[in-house]
């Protein structure tokens, strides 16, 4: 993709959507969850790594050949 092009200026622009997107919903859930904001994400990201341990296990167990 050339610098400077109408793609080029159609990437850019979506990225920044997004990334507008992104802060106006980080900071609607700031706001609505209030001063509970880290109790949720604690508890969001404490489930997201005991299930993605789970999912590793068994990928590993998988791929292990029997001893």
């Amino acid at each position: 993709m050339k610098v400077g092009s109408k793609e080029w200026w159609i990437d850019r622009a979506a990225l920044i959507a997004v990334a507008i997107g992104c802060a106006a919903l980080a900071w609607l859930f700031s706001v609505s969850a209030g001063s509970h904001a880290t109790e949720i994400l604690l508890a969001v990201v404490f489930v997201a790594l005991i299930l993605d341990n789970r999912r590793m296990r068994k990928l590993l167990k998988d791929r292990t050949p029997p001893a």
